[in-house]
């Protein structure tokens, strides 16, 4: 079948921040194709699957990469709308290039190949033309990937997914903030947790993690609502198991808005954050914020943990 024209919008950054800038725009732009100095122009590649940027080779400092996205029709596409989805480094001179276009592509089939089932634990996540497992040993989550917004191919979501599923039984509520395909919030559905709040304040990422919850069956377990840290509800916090997978800033911000409710969770897994100084910041604020670090997943240039209250060390 002969490929249609897609939109295209390439993102020019230094190497060394190539990791983070593709894992934030991924949430919104969808998936992407990686062009790397010495690599094959055009070589598919996913955040975390090559190693960390900025080691080996001595690469020179005005070395760059190209993050080539294929966005809805209606997606950003201009530099400045790039940038408010960055954090503020992004936006020194020469940092960050922008250029929009089209190309012709078959963008389905470009996931069919690359994306396979993947295992996490005792989670299995796969794309909708794959069957079924038919052994019973594995949790069963089909993610559709056409609008991006997560499919457990980045470290991040294999790092949350990892730490669920250890340390607390599973079971009571939850709920996962910055939802994005919902993939998350019905691991857990589907591994024992409920009632499952999901919440994110993009209207573009909560129609695929709608889609996806009535795919899998869930929609008696999981509820996905419009909102950000800012609007949700203290209820749904208390006693839960709260997930939240997204960049420093917004996970600053819940665990501000935690440390003024009355309704505590029984325990946070954070994730989308870079090893190294957000890292070290991350936990500044959480101490802060009345919690103790748990166990930590590493992959790549990133870092999941969990985080528990104070008291519950008493």
């Amino acid at each position: 079948m002969a490929a249609d024209t897609d939109r295209s919008v390439r993102v020019s950054v230094p190497q060394s921040l190539a990791e983070e800038a593709g894992a934030i725009l991924m949430d919104v732009l969808g998936p992407f194709e990686e062009e790397r100095p010495q690599a094959a122009a055009g070589f598919p590649c996913w955040p975390g699957s090559e190693p960390a940027s900025g080691t080996g080779g001595g690469a020179a400092a005005d070395d760059r990469v190209v993050l080539v996205f294929y966005p809805p029709a209606d997606g950003p596409s201009t530099r400045a709308d790039i940038l408010s989805l960055l954090p503020d480094e992004f936006a020194a001179p020469g940092v960050l290039e922008v250029e929009a276009g089209s190309v012709a592509r078959d963008w389905v089939e470009g996931w069919r190949d690359h994306f396979r089932p993947i295992v996490i634990g005792r989670v299995r996540i796969r794309p909708p033309w794959e069957a079924a497992p038919d052994d019973g040993g594995l949790v069963d989550v089909m993610i559709n990937p056409g609008l991006g917004f997560g499919t457990g191919l980045h470290p991040t979501t294999r790092g949350t997914l990892l730490l669920l599923q250890e340390g607390l039984p599973a079971g009571g509520p939850l709920v996962d903030v910055g939802t994005g395909s919902g993939i998350l919030a019905i691991a857990a559905a589907r591994s024992g947790w409920g009632p499952v709040v999901a919440l994110d304040n993009d209207p573009v990422a909560l129609v695929s993690a709608r889609e996806n919850v009535a795919e899998n069956g869930v929609q008696d377990r999981v509820e996905v609502y419009e909102a950000d840290t800012d609007s949700s509800q203290e209820r749904w916090f208390d006693g839960a198991t709260v997930l939240a997978n997204m960049t420093m800033e917004p996970v600053s911000l819940l665990l501000r808005r935690l440390a003024t409710l009355a309704a505590r969770p029984v325990r946070l897994v954070v994730s989308g954050i870079l090893a190294g100084s957000q890292e070290e910041q991350i936990m500044l604020i959480a101490h802060q914020s009345g919690f103790t670090p748990g166990r930590r997943e590493y992959e790549g240039e990133w870092v999941s943990f969990e985080l528990l209250p104070h008291r519950a060390e008493l």
